[in-house]
């Protein structure tokens, strides 16, 4: 089986998170995916959420290619819960900075886990942020990446 890139828009931006789960970089690119939304709506541990792609025609998600060889795929569906439906594999088609358009596998969240009252911890909205200005993505999609957890905050704070 050929390798696959991997679309990343969360945590795994971050590359000591993603060599940690699938090994040594090889390629890395930066890249949008137009026609969706990020959102901190997957739920994980209590009042805890990740990030999420969600659709939305006006909007566009900044984050990273990666090439990844059929073991590092099979190692990310495994950190990112896909065997439990926490995540899902969905084929999305990105533009990258060199406007070549590459076909990846993106991971959204399960239905069963999406929760709008959570918000993402401190420990990992860092993580995100620090990948996302690591691979230099525009300043005003940084700023979004923190509009959107102060959003999911105020909705948590809101439901107590």
């Amino acid at each position: 089986m050929d390798d696959s890139w991997y679309f990343a828009y969360g945590s795994n931006l971050d590359p000591s998170r993603k060599e940690f789960r699938t090994g040594q970089l090889r390629e890395a690119r930066v890249a949008r995916l137009d026609g969706y939304d990020i959102a901190f709506n997957k739920r994980g541990g209590v009042g805890r959420s990740y990030a999420n792609i969600v659709r939305h025609d006006a909007n566009t998600v900044w984050g990273v290619v990666y090439r990844c060889d059929p073991e590092a795929l099979a190692s990310l569906d495994k950190y990112e819960g896909v065997d439990g439906g926490h995540y899902r594999q969905a084929i999305v088609h990105v533009r990258c900075n060199d406007g070549d358009e590459v076909r990846a596998v993106a991971y959204v969240a399960g239905e069963s886990f999406i929760d709008d009252s959570c918000s993402p911890s401190g420990w990992y909205l860092s993580r995100v942020l620090r990948g996302a200005r690591h691979h230099g993505l525009p300043e005003d999609y940084v700023r979004r990446i923190q509009v959107a957890a102060r959003r999911s905050k105020t909705r948590d704070k809101s439901s107590e």
